[in-house]
């Protein structure tokens, strides 16, 4: 008899398909491929064993019935043959959702985990011997060669920061600079575009993002192919893979680009906000050491009663003798205290003072009505 290799024609063997795309990590997907198929075995399992388990108590109801049948007076009989006939029924409909799992496990395509079985097993232990400590880098070391790549780059570090041809000029670029797919050029990449989304220079923000994640997703296939991604060969295939690329593909690239521009906008406006705040703390601060009773004059400014404030907006003198006037004496003399502290109101020489100081306390004690 000839041999039938029908069953061989469709197994559920994803390990070695290459239908993936650059800018997703494959060992990843194989992992959640079989984490997803042994979800549904688990599924399966737990669906046979409550069918068999429903089958044992209706076979065993059913036993109970035959004998309760025998032993039943004819009045009874009638009653006890029709639970029998439906307890008959339903074991009939158990019987044919076994046989409807077992043909769809028949037909269901073999995987790895299904294919074969585990014949014999082995262990052999080898010596133990001492391995070489994996050198890490601190965070000094790392800042610190990060900045000499940056420092020894730096005009080509500027020359990516320009280039508008996307993947194309990037794989032209690294062709002739491999040592740039580097994650110090990506992080180059990602201080330049915030600094130029806090500018607010959209353009060269989007260039900036695009080659960052370009970089970052070349870095990412490098790691998963256990390769440097300054490697002139994973680069080509990176991007060989990148510009044959399906369209859902390129749309998820896309997306994440435009995901990452807003992000840089977000941060972006957040570090101005923090800078315009820092800015005026230290206007406050100098305002304050500058103000004779230490007191900031724009706080005060802006406390003043309306009256008051249009006086020192005009340096109005006579306009402020009349705000005395009608103004409560206690009220008028806080706010006027305060302006002489925080520095609004700067006292002439002493005979100057003493009497402009009279005119305004003589005004103000006259009260509202009177005439000083």
């Amino acid at each position: 008899m000839p041999i039938d290799y029908s069953k061989w024609k469709d197994i559920e063997v994803s390990d070695d398909e290459d239908d993936t795309h650059p800018n997703i990590d494959t060992p990843s997907l194989y992992r959640w491929r079989h984490q997803a198929r042994l979800e549904r075995m688990a599924e399966k399992k737990l669906e046979k064993e409550k069918l068999e388990k429903d089958k044992q108590v209706t076979n065993k109801k059913m036993e109970e019935l035959e004998k309760k049948l025998a032993s039943a007076s004819t009045d009874c009989k009638s009653d006890i043959q029709k639970e029998l006939d439906d307890v008959k029924a339903q074991e009939e409909a158990w019987r044919k959702k076994e046989a409807e799992l077992e043909e769809k496990e028949r037909l269901e395509p073999w995987n790895v985990d299904t294919i074969g079985h585990e014949a014999f097993s082995t262990s052999r232990i080898n010596k133990i011997t001492d391995k070489k400590p994996e050198v890490k880098k601190t965070d000094e070391q790392d800042t610190m060669e990060m900045s000499e790549f940056f420092e020894k780059n730096d005009c080509l570090l500027e020359k990516i920061a320009t280039l508008k041809g996307g993947a194309k000029a990037t794989e032209a670029y690294l062709l002739e600079h491999p040592h740039m797919a580097s994650e110090y050029t990506a992080n180059w990449l990602t201080i330049e575009a915030l600094n130029a989304a806090i500018f607010e220079n959209e353009e060269k923000m989007k260039i900036l993002a695009q080659q960052c994640i370009i970089i970052q997703y070349l870095l990412e296939l490098s790691k998963s192919l256990n390769a440097v991604a300054t490697n002139a060969i994973v680069q080509k295939q990176f991007f060989k893979k990148f510009e044959s690329a399906e369209p859902v593909y390129m749309q998820h690239y896309h997306d994440e680009v435009k995901a990452f521009e807003d992000r840089l906008r977000i941060r972006a406006e957040t570090k101005r906000q923090a800078a315009m705040e820092e800015a005026e703390a230290e206007e406050k601060e100098q305002r304050i050491k500058a103000s004779p009773g230490g007191i900031d004059p724009q706080e005060v400014f802006e406390e003043l009663p309306v009256e008051m404030r249009e006086c020192f907006e005009k340096h109005d003198i006579e306009a402020l003798k009349g705000v005395a006037q009608k103004m409560d004496e206690e009220v008028f003399k806080y706010h006027f205290d305060r302006c002489i502290a925080s520095g609004l109101w700067v006292p002439g020489n002493a005979a100057d003072e003493a009497e402009e100081e009279e005119e305004v306390g003589e005004t103000s004690e006259s009260g509202p009505g009177t005439s000083s």
